[in-house]
């Protein structure tokens, strides 16, 4: 299980490095595209500390700053995950953790996982959509592109 998660967020880190080079290279006005990418490494940083409780200064899911920050905070966020991965033993666990609604769940580790790296992939597509309206090309980012790379 580690070796596939392993490959997941090395596939995860590859994919929204894709977008960081387009958006660092590209002027693009609608402020969404900030706001969907931020989301990403908010959402990563949420769900790692939900397993960890070891981030500092957790943000709120839908908190917006400028590009450059998002930018850290993605690269950032997807690096931890990787290394939570390496170091991590046990993926059948359950964890009993809070939403943002406060509501309290339990969920098992393997299940968070695939489920972060979902949630990244799906708003990548959504930022596809966002570039190409402001006829921007989005990078070819999906997985098997990650493998013949």
């Amino acid at each position: 299980m580690k070796e596939r998660f392993t490959r997941l967020y090395e596939y995860n880190l590859w994919a929204n490095q894709l977008f960081v080079d387009v958006l660092k290279s590209q002027v693009y006005k609608n402020e969404k595209i900030t706001a969907v990418f931020t989301h990403i490494g908010n959402a990563q940083l949420i769900w790692l500390d939900r397993i960890t409780h070891s981030e500092e200064n957790v943000p709120k899911v839908w908190d917006v700053g400028n590009l450059p920050d998002a930018i850290e905070l993605v690269k950032r966020s997807s690096q931890r995950w990787l290394d939570f991965i390496y170091s991590q033993e046990e993926y059948e666990n359950i964890i009993e953790y809070k939403n943002s609604q406060g509501e309290v769940y339990e969920t098992r580790i393997s299940d968070i996982l695939t489920h972060v790296a979902n949630h990244s992939t799906h708003h990548r597509g959504q930022l596809a959509t966002l570039l190409r309206a402001e006829e921007i090309d989005p990078p070819a980012s999906d997985f098997i592109f990650y493998i013949r790379a």
